[in-house]
């Protein structure tokens, strides 16, 4: 497909049990420039549940080799246990597939990172779903704080808490060392770690941390994370994770959550609460003199698609990208540093010493 052909792709989903794979499904059946579904399941997946009222899957297989052989597959979505993910990714990379995969995409940053390397050395994209990043008041809130409104950025501050292991399944695949690698950091502290350096165009030099399992039930991974992290350009950053909600709905469509993300310089301060539908920014720089303090509010239009209308804005994004071999919305590189980060909070806690990265 050359780049001045009309977007149009056939897109293949290699799924394990997954709390977003349905989810994704979705996404494929509602983007117009996704012209077929060809669904792989492997590790037991229930591909007739995952296909359940998709009208685009033209085939199905629990052969992973069978779907990257197909040459009219163009594009791949990987949703899969952390530990089978790379050398789905690596086999995708032989079968020179580009493809989009569930975070964190290994149990470790080695790992990955050798995908990366696989990956950059055929000129194909490898994007990770750190689909926040395509939130439009996050967007929004992304350029403010890359554009000096807020002066020398002095401090960083993020907060992902949701609901208590006990509305999430304890026996899940995502509560194991071996199969989960960590716990609530790989699964949705990542995202955040994501955020802050996102945000400021940056990555994480030095963690502190201290971790833990605080839920009564008994899991092998993480439940409790506090952070203290140092980027390369001084700012310092701090991030509390953890299953800690009452209240929820079991399961992981419809958890209880209580989230911010926010950062304060010189001149400036913005927040972004946890609802992530607007912010609150207060200049003194150049250019914001006598606009006060604002909030800004975004009413997203709504899709059955994962993330609503900024989901499927994020994985079209993704097919634009692999169709010209680009980065994509969210590089696998950036899935590489989040997992050294991680690595070194866990480190960290193990060892009671702060852990540079690099």
């Amino acid at each position: 497909m050359s780049n001045t052909d009309a977007l149009s792709v056939e897109v293949g989903m290699i799924s394990s049990p997954h709390p977003h794979a349905p989810m994704h499904v979705k996404t494929l059946e509602v983007l117009s420039e996704v012209t077929a579904i060809h669904v792989c399941g492997v590790a037991d997946e229930d591909t007739d549940a995952l296909g359940e009222g998709a009208t685009k899957v033209q085939s199905v297989t629990t052969s992973v080799d069978e779907l990257l052989a197909r040459p009219e597959v163009g594009a791949v979505v990987v949703c899969v246990r952390n530990d089978l993910c790379p050398d789905i990714l690596n086999a995708a990379v032989e079968a020179g597939k580009p493809v989009l995969f569930e975070k964190p995409g290994a149990l470790t940053a080695a790992d990955l990172r050798a995908v990366a390397e696989r990956a950059e050395a055929r000129g194909l994209t490898m994007s990770t779903f750190f689909q926040n990043r395509w939130n439009p008041a996050m967007r929004d809130a992304v350029e403010i704080c890359r554009s000096g409104a807020l002066g020398k950025i002095m401090a960083a501050e993020a907060r992902m808490v949701t609901s208590q292991v006990r509305y999430r399944n304890p026996g899940h695949w995502l509560f194991r060392k071996d199969t989960a690698g960590t716990g609530i950091l790989s699964w949705l502290g990542c995202h955040y770690l994501d955020l802050l350096c996102h945000f400021l165009d940056d990555r994480v030099v030095e963690v502190a941390a201290l971790v833990g399992q605080q839920n009564p039930e008994q899991i092998e991974v993480e439940d409790t994370a506090c952070l203290v992290l140092r980027f390369s350009s001084g700012v310092l950053g701090t991030l509390h994770a953890g299953y800690h909600l009452i209240g929820s709905a079991a399961g992981y469509s419809g958890a209880a959550y209580d989230t911010f993300i926010g950062f304060r310089g010189t001149d400036g301060y913005l927040r972004l609460p946890r609802e992530m539908d607007g912010f609150t920014v207060h200049s003194l720089a150049p250019g914001w003199e006598g606009k006060g303090k604002q909030d800004r509010v975004f009413e997203p239009a709504q899709s059955p698609a994962y993330g609503g209308v900024s989901g499927e804005e994020f994985l079209r994004e993704f097919l634009r990208a692999a169709r010209g071999g680009e980065p994509g919305p969210a590089p696998i590189d950036a899935a590489v540093h989040v997992l050294e980060i991680i690595e070194a909070a866990i480190e960290s806690s193990d060892t009671g010493r702060t852990v540079r990265i690099g």
